[in-house]
């Protein structure tokens, strides 16, 4: 029977029904468009990117093949500018607001090699993103000129990549967006209110339950959501309350490369590698989040499609069960990275 949840960290609500479940090979797989021999991100073609703002050493003996593992680089297309004009626009009185489109767009390449998921990559290098992802906040909260940075993923042509090379994107903005505010804002509520952190006690009731529990480490839990939007969404969140992955020491980092890559891993097993995306949701800078924001990662797999109701209520419908989901998760194994 179809049933009404309520998301705890966004306060979305969700219509989960049994009735419309289906099996995942149902739902839309993903195409990948052809291997671009001339893939501007492969070892060989930096001359097709913008110079590298920051490189990573290629390790494990492979520096004579290649001269670097991961390079960060300005993004060619970039969604916001970093040249401000000395006279910004503006319109005084109207409702019709608008600012220079200020900011900063990064790509973050994953691999000098043509790999198409960062699965694939041995645990050393899936643990170098993570430690790029970690200097670029680090960078950018420095910087002093933005307040919010956000990092994701976009994997196949469904979930908005356009190119199959295994990649990030780092945006940083001067403000922080709505939504953000608004999770930074519930944190901070729950905190005052029971004195706990919000994800914390989301950790501890999924934990309790079972039944939703995809992967676990010892600092890590991944599980579908309570009020999952959609089919095999899957929520990453440390045990203990942190509002920022910058401070993860090595251990830490390697713990969860390893736990990021096997849901990863088991997401493309039962699902036929489908499109996704992966965002990762750390604190804003600008406010004093860090005692109760609560870091997390989010992995959607585009699977369906958002239509009209979603669109006009904001109530999303996902025809498969968080619990059934985390059950075909569980039985997808996978050997872990090496």
């Amino acid at each position: 029977m179809p049933e009404y949840r309520q998301d705890p960290l966004s306060q979305r609500w969700v219509i989960v029904g049994s009735e419309r479940s289906s099996r995942p090979q149902e739902f839309v797989e993903r195409t990948d468009r052809p291997s671009d021999l001339n893939c501007p991100f492969c070892a060989g073609n930096e001359e097709q990117t913008p110079h590298a703002v920051q490189i990573y050493p290629a390790t494990n003996g492979r520096a004579k093949t290649f001269p670097w593992q991961v390079r960060v680089v300005p993004n060619k297309y970039p969604a916001v500018t970093t040249e401000v004009p000395a006279s910004p626009t503006s319109q005084n009185g109207s409702l019709h607001r608008h600012e220079i489109g200020f900011g900063q767009h990064e790509v973050i390449i994953e691999s000098p090699e043509h790999i198409t998921s960062l699965s694939e990559l041995s645990l050393a290098d899936q643990v170098l993103v993570w430690r790029a992802y970690q200097d670029r906040l680090r960078t950018l909260r420095q910087d002093g000129r933005f307040k919010y940075v956000q990092i994701f993923k976009n994997v196949g042509a469904a979930a908005g990549a356009s190119l199959e090379h295994t990649h990030s994107q780092v945006v940083a903005l001067p403000w922080t967006p709505p939504d953000v505010q608004s999770e930074a804002d519930r944190f901070g509520q729950h905190q005052t209110k029971t004195g706990r952190s919000l994800l914390t006690q989301i950790v501890e009731e999924e934990l309790a339950s079972g039944e939703r529990i995809v992967a676990q480490s010892p600092r890590f839990v991944a599980f579908c959501p309570w009020a999952s939007r959609f089919p095999y969404q899957v929520c990453l969140a440390p045990r203990k309350q942190a509002g920022t992955i910058e401070q993860l020491q090595a251990g830490e980092l390697s713990e969860l490369a390893t736990i990021v890559g096997e849901v990863i891993g088991r997401i493309e097993r039962a699902l036929a590698r489908p499109s996704y995306n992966l965002i990762l949701h750390t604190e804003p800078f600008d406010i004093g989040s860090h005692d109760h924001y609560h870091w997390h990662i989010e992995i959607f797999p585009r699977l369906t499609k958002a239509a009209g109701f979603e669109w006009s209520t904001g109530c999303w419908m996902n025809p498969q069960p968080p619990e059934q989901a985390a059950a075909l998760l569980r039985e997808s194994g996978l050997s872990p990275a090496s």
